[in-house]
């Protein structure tokens, strides 16, 4: 059992454990409280990137869809301006070399990372740019021309100044558990999100319960999303893979996309899946059809074949509720870039 899994089962009370986790979560709240008033107080200096920086983030680990939202954002950004993605590369190649790098057609997936990789292909306007420093990655891309600067989970990399702070929210555990990493899945304080410009919720199980949860937290806007898929999976028996963050909703979207989930097979998120454990699966397997989440199929091999085709589930975030709260936040933004670009 993979042990993001295994801790999970501790969190959740369906095994035993919870008082050790409780424990390390009060030394990884220490470390959030101390570094965050490290920054507030001036002892740890934000730099300027010398462009507009959106940042796309959230308090609690896992998928909250950031991701996503960082394309509905920018494909709405890149209809009048040049706009830069940077991402950390979360167990890249890029990742562990200290280096920036700019996703281009010819970047292989294990140099960016899957989230990146995608990004760059399904926005084709944008510069994507990798790296842990984002200072140095926000440098380079307004070396290329960028008008306005986008970081993807962005809100606990305070080295850079934001003129936003977008929060993603989960709708069905907005809180993460109500309890810091790894008792609970907050990874920043929720008081945190008093700093927040706009809060993004992404499928609100119920929308008056949780702005009843997050209104004594923060006086931001709150618009609520949803996710659509175009694909339908009706009347076929499908085996579900993935390596994301919280593969709960992925399962979710393939049963509203109709499918019957026969079996599934789940990693530790952003793990690649090699062909001779997926061919396994296949063949284990009474489905119809093997299907991925977006960013699990750009790490298959291009030549891979299987005994079982494969889909990806392809999604998109919609505006749910309050649009009048997101064009407010795109006409903002779009001032500020204008006027900059016109000095």
């Amino acid at each position: 059992m993979p042990l993001e899994s295994y801790v999970l089962d501790i969190m959740e009370g369906r095994r035993q454990g919870r008082s050790l986790l409780r424990a390390l979560s009060y030394l990884y709240r220490s470390g959030v409280v101390l570094r965050n008033e490290a920054y507030d107080t001036g002892l740890l200096k934000s730099h300027d990137a010398g462009l507009p920086v959106i940042s796309v983030g959230n308090i609690t680990a896992g998928g909250a869809g950031k991701t996503p939202f960082v394309q509905l954002l920018v494909e709405e950004l890149s209809k009048k301006f040049r706009v830069a993605i940077l991402s950390r590369g979360y167990r890249s190649l890029v990742e562990k070399t200290g280096e920036v790098l700019q996703v281009t057609s010819k970047t292989d997936v294990s140099s960016c990372g899957d989230e990146p990789y995608w990004l760059a292909h399904s926005l084709p306007k944008a510069q994507v740019w990798v790296g842990k420093n984002r200072l140095k990655s926000a440098q380079s891309a307004k070396q290329q021309g960028a008008d306005i600067i986008v970081m993807d989970d962005g809100m606990q990399h305070r080295q850079l100044k934001r003129d936003w702070e977008i929060v993603l929210v989960d709708g069905e555990d907005p809180l993460g558990k109500g309890f810091f990493l790894p008792r609970g899945l907050l990874r920043d304080s929720p008081s945190r999100l008093k700093k927040a410009d706009t809060i993004v919720v992404v499928q609100p199980h119920c929308q008056q319960e949780i702005e009843e949860q997050l209104r004594p937290l923060t006086k931001a806007p709150v618009i609520f999303t949803k996710r659509v898929t175009d694909i339908s999976l009706k009347g076929k028996k499908v085996a579900a893979f993935c390596a994301i963050g919280r593969p709960q909703q992925f399962l979710k979207s393939i049963r509203e996309a109709g499918g019957e989930i026969v079996s599934s097979f789940f990693k530790p998120d952003h793990d690649p899946f090699y062909p001779e454990e997926l061919q396994k699966f296949a063949e284990e397997s009474p489905a119809d059809v093997l299907v991925c989440t977006e960013k699990d199929q750009v790490k298959l091999k291009i030549d891979f074949q299987c005994r079982l085709p494969i889909i990806s589930l392809k999604s998109r975030l919609e505006i749910s509720s309050n649009p009048a709260a997101w064009q407010d936040l795109l006409n903002k933004i779009q001032a500020k870039i204008q006027s900059r670009v016109e000095k």
